[in-house]
């Protein structure tokens, strides 16, 4: 008689159950199980399945705009110092600032991808995933260094090796107006770059909000007196959407731009008791809201702290001391992946970037 064959682990178990199980090991023992056979390698790189393997994790770093060197444990550092720029899905988007040089960054599996350069005079950069196609794409706003108008250029990082320019809306083609300021919120597959403009007299604002996947733009122009004081508004992420919000008596005003593509804002904003303004008398000007997701909303503290606020409870869920933040929208709360592209190289010269816990927790992985 001839030997029984034996069945593929995903015949044995229905899908379902393998997905579930897998989501809940850690990277380390993920990394192994993608070696088992070539239908848990494509599951365990399935984007679906490293968002709820995320989700799943515990291990958290917390990611913001500060420059740090690779040597930051010596004093004065020794090499080259970096700033965060943007993240996404276990990714660190990092410049250099010794050599104004730009990266790809997987600290988890130690791995970096070296990127072109981009044009200067840049406002800002977004790393978002696009479903339709399977790939990452980086965004960058610059100011054209002839003319002065905004453009965008857009990198497909291990699939091209250049950027891409598209033809953004010259929504103030008669340079008459001064552009300023200029912030870039990313909310997964869109884009909203936010755009202050003054001629002098008055204070006009526009929304340009890039579709990723069909890399076609839509302009929206913001309410004529939708908040009085447009000193005191921020404009972040609120649950995938681009939304502004100010504090007013405690309260946290939110109004959300539900349909960018047909100009749709929500009906009326959105009111929060913020019940930790008054219980550790936080001075109210001193609160920024930076971003909302899945229920909390995080809070920077100036000069303080960063806060992570439940909206159900009413309670602080999370603190991080962070005297150095600047106040940008760019935190990013961390967590690790086995995501790479072609193209990387060991992080030779990043190792000392990692946090410590990753020392113990992957040293094995890559």
């Amino acid at each position: 008689m001839g030997s029984k064959k034996i069945d593929e682990p995903q015949q044995i178990l229905p899908p379902e159950i393998i997905f579930e199980i897998l989501s809940w090991l850690p990277l380390k023992s993920l990394s192994q199980m993608q070696l088992v056979c070539k239908a848990w390698q494509e599951l365990i790189y399935d984007h679906h399945f490293i968002g709820k393997h995320m989700n799943h994790s515990n291990v958290v770093c917390y990611w913001h705009n500060v420059t740090v060197s690779s040597d930051y444990r010596q004093s004065p550092p020794k090499s080259d110092s970096f700033s965060y720029v943007h993240g996404c899905d276990g990714l660190v988007l990092l410049k250099n600032n010794s050599k104004h040089k730009y990266c790809l960054w997987n600290p988890a599996v130690r791995r970096v991808l070296e990127l072109p350069d981009p044009h200067g005079h840049n406002h800002g950069f977004a790393l978002s995933f696009v479903p339709s196609t399977g790939r990452y794409k980086i965004v960058a706003i610059y100011s054209d260094e002839e003319s002065g108008a905004l453009s965008c250029e857009v990198l497909t990082p291990g699939h091209s090796k250049m950027w891409r320019h598209l033809t953004f809306p010259d929504i103030n083609a008669n340079r008459q107006r001064k552009t300023e300021k200029v912030s870039l919120i990313s909310t997964g597959g869109v884009d909203h770059c936010v755009l202050v403009l003054s001629d002098g007299k008055e204070i006009i604002r526009e929304i340009v909000s890039l579709d990723l996947e069909a890399e076609c733009f839509t302009v929206n122009h913001l309410p004529k007196g939708l908040f009085d004081d447009w000193e005191t508004v921020w404009d972040l992420e609120w649950n995938g959407k681009l939304a502004f919000a100010v504090i007013i008596e405690q309260n946290l005003e939110v109004m959300i731009l539900e349909d960018y593509k047909k100009g749709r804002w929500s009906l009326k904003k959105k009111a929060i008791r913020l019940t930790f303004l008054e219980k550790y008398k936080y001075p109210q000007e001193n609160i920024f809201p930076l971003f909302a997701k899945n229920g909390d909303i995080w809070f920077w503290l100036k000069n303080e702290k960063i806060l992570e606020y439940t909206i159900e409870t009413g309670q602080i869920a999370h603190v991080i001391r962070s005297e150095a933040f600047s106040p940008e929208n760019k935190l990013y709360v961390y967590k690790p992946s086995l995501i790479t592209f072609e193209g990387m190289q060991p992080d030779t010269n990043m190792a000392k970037l990692r946090p410590p816990k990753f020392d113990r927790l992957f040293d094995r992985l890559s």
